[in-house]
């Protein structure tokens, strides 16, 4: 009989002392064998790095447990890129550090990843849970979507729940780092994974989200101020040059996916930089869109934002 393979756990954190214990418990109680366990904490000023120093030195289970703090806050995706760089596994599962993985997670989602056929994505469905552990309503929506690459390009988005994945090492050894200014690591692995082997579903529930006040996006009010809507346009401005540089490095050629790209791009490219310029610069940026080939929504879009600094 076959070995099973390592795989993987990688769990990110930043000041989370208050979720920080129940979520690594439950990382070390999962049922599968061999697996290797990154704790990585982004600097936190908190006690979140000490207690999971904590629970790692009282562990006496099967797993390996690899403790890492980044000597700074070095920010979402770097934080990511740091803990997969440690992993050495094929298979890296993702938790968050105010998440709880339900005990069999990594066994079901190992199983996923290799039948019927190996895929480089594995995303299962979660159940939400408040700050103090209450259960909430279930999420509406499909856990990853959509799952094909030319629907991904006509929507210039993909949405995935981070918190329910499992990637391949191969998404970061062929493509590289997650670029720094991205947020939502969820948005540029899926799109890598369809570049390769593809991305499956698990259609049962096998983490618990936890929502609260300190949630990037679930459980938080739109962006109101002007700094946090130029953070959210970097960011998808950062997730298009990963986009861009990931299709290039797959090898794949196709004219009319070019010319999307393109438009993409420019457009988020715009928008990012025009929250650092003038109202003036904003409007000739948006005229200049539109002979560029940004479409009339496109450049209404970065008048309303930039010029008439309207919030939505």
């Amino acid at each position: 009989m076959t070995a099973a393979p390592l795989v993987s756990i990688i769990v990110v954190a930043y000041r989370q002392e208050r979720y920080i214990r129940a979520a690594v418990r439950s990382a070390l109680a999962q049922t599968y064998t061999p697996l290797e366990i990154v704790l990585s904490d982004d600097g936190s000023p908190d006690r979140t790095f000490e207690i999971m120093q904590e629970e790692a030195a009282a562990y006496r289970g099967p797993h390996q447990v690899i403790l890492n703090r980044n000597p700074a806050n070095l920010g979402v995706a770097e934080n990511y890129n740091r803990a997969a760089s440690l992993a050495s596994a094929d298979l890296i599962v993702v938790q968050d550090g105010d998440d709880i993985s339900r005990s069999d997670r990594t066994a079901k989602l190992a199983h996923a990843a290799q039948h019927p056929t190996p895929v480089d994505m594995v995303c299962s469905r979660f159940s939400m849970i408040d700050g103090d552990g209450h259960a909430l309503p279930e999420w509406p929506l499909p856990p990853v979507a959509p799952l094909t690459l030319e629907e991904v390009l006509r929507q210039g988005s993909i949405s995935a729940a981070g918190c329910a994945c499992a990637y391949s090492r191969s998404l970061w050894t062929k493509y590289g780092p997650i670029d720094r200014d991205v947020i939502q690591e969820d948005v540029v692995l899926p799109f890598r994974a369809l570049l390769e082997r593809g991305i499956r579903v698990v259609d049962e529930p096998l983490v618990e989200y936890r929502v609260h006040d300190s949630n990037l996006f679930v459980g938080r009010p739109p962006p109101r101020s002007r700094d946090d809507r130029r953070r959210r346009a970097r960011n998808w401005a950062a997730i298009s040059r990963d986009w861009r540089r990931s299709w290039t490095l797959s090898g794949r050629e196709d004219t009319a996916f070019e010319q999307q790209f393109r438009r993409l791009m420019k457009h988020r490219e715009y928008d990012a930089e025009c929250y650092d310029r003038s109202r003036g610069y904003a409007l000739l940026t948006a005229l200049r869109g539109l002979a560029e080939g940004l479409t009339l929504r496109n450049s209404a879009g970065l008048i309303r934002r930039h010029v008439l600094r309207l919030a939505a």
